[in-house]
């Protein structure tokens, strides 16, 4: 099943654009009808994983077994290549122990709120804290690696140069 996505970075960038009030709006628009989704989507990947339908992020070989856990997260091992990785593996969500508090930071980030309200409201360290939104900030940010479309524009670029000390030649 292929399911096309808006561009996260313009999506986000018509996010930041709106008041905070219409993001608040928003935000509790996107929690109601997706409180059911939030928990079933992630059952859903592990059960994807579980059913052999997915393949190793590493070398995309669709052969791997179930191989432990790793901080609270089904671990598979590949059969060809031998690397180990999670249904979180290649997201900013791999390695992060405190997955659950994750949604709540994320409903505080949308609402503006400082790291040091974040804190306080999660009981998480300032350091996580600060980590978690420059790997968020950072995976919005990432290029995709598309071609440009459309129209494309280019201005003058001046670079300085210098010709002090060097020999005028007639």
């Amino acid at each position: 099943m292929y399911i096309e996505f808006i561009e996260t970075k313009k999506l986000t960038e018509q996010i930041l654009s709106l008041p905070v009030a219409q993001r608040e709006r928003l935000l509790k628009g996107i929690e109601d009808s997706t409180k059911k989704i939030d928990l079933s989507a992630i059952v859903s990947c592990r059960h994807e994983f579980d059913n052999k339908g997915c393949a190793c992020p590493h070398c995309a070989h669709p052969k791997y077994v179930r191989f432990g856990r790793d901080k609270g997260a089904q671990r598979y091992k590949c059969k060809s290549c031998h690397r180990r990785f999670t249904e979180y593996t290649g997201t900013w969500v791999a390695g992060l122990q405190r997955k659950d508090k994750i949604a709540d930071y994320l409903k505080l980030m949308v609402k503006e709120k400082s790291l040091d309200k974040i804190v306080s409201a999660l009981g998480i360290n300032k350091k996580t804290a600060f980590d978690w939104r420059h790997k968020i900030l950072a995976s919005l940010g990432a290029d995709d690696g598309d071609d440009f479309t459309g129209i494309t524009e280019s201005d003058e670029t001046f670079f300085l140069r210098s010709e002090k000390g060097m020999e005028v030649k007639n």
